[in-house]
């Protein structure tokens, strides 16, 4: 899916316009997105499915391939460099720490060793994919240099706007990420759950336009 999708959370309304389908039209595309999942089950059966969801597919990271590793998070950038430096720096090649199918670089062996002791610590949330597209069960593709670090833990954004969404109801998008992420995107394949919920948007979707009148306004106002 792209970044800049109508159904993406994450669009910057100045770079287009999100398309508003109807309830009428909500409900013939969730049908038919139903009728196309119940086609997948039977042309794959169980065991396609599963054999699917052991592949790269299935795997909820937010990954790119620069050809010396094909599942390279964070664009190759060290996650120790967030919190030490406050911003990515790029890691080396040679220094590097697979975990959990995925690749960290690191620009130093001491940042290495410091992961390795802890790793649960350094890694982003919700697999590297951006925080805002979460809590609208979307994994979106997030930008390695447009993240906050929030209690502790490391959020990466699509969009510096997507970022002042997110930050606007800090608490609440936390707790609607974090639940989606555990309960439905976290085990999900991620082609298969971007595509339905494009679909089939979350109960608590807000659109576009009206996420940026609500910003501008708590701007205006100095609410932020």
């Amino acid at each position: 899916m792209n970044a800049d999708s109508p159904f993406n959370p994450c669009i910057d309304p100045a770079r287009g316009q999100a398309i508003q389908p109807g309830r009428a039209s909500r409900a013939l595309v969730a049908r038919i997105a139903l009728m196309v999942w119940l086609g997948v089950v039977t042309c794959l059966g169980v065991g396609g499915l599963m054999g699917l969801a052991g592949g790269a597919l299935a795997r909820p990271f937010d990954t790119v391939n620069d050809r010396r590793d094909a599942r390279l998070m964070l664009g190759g950038h060290d996650p120790i460099s967030y919190y030490r430096q406050a911003r990515p720096t790029p890691g080396r090649p040679d220094i590097r720490v697979e975990i959990e199918g995925v690749i960290y670089r690191f620009a130093s062996e001491s940042a290495r060793a410091e992961f390795q002791r802890d790793p649960a610590r350094w890694v982003p949330a919700f697999g590297g994919h951006c925080a805002y597209g979460m809590v609208h069960a979307l994994p979106i593709p997030a930008r390695a240099d447009v993240f906050e670090i929030l209690d502790g833990r490391l959020y990466l954004f699509s969009s510096e706007r997507s970022r002042a969404w997110f930050l606007m109801e800090r608490e609440v998008n936390l707790q609607l990420a974090s639940r989606w992420w555990r309960d439905e995107v976290g085990g999900s394949i991620v082609v298969l759950q971007r595509a339905f919920r494009t679909i089939v948007p979350v109960p608590n979707r807000r659109d576009p336009e009206d996420l940026e009148r609500d910003y501008r306004d708590r701007l205006h106002t100095g609410r932020l």
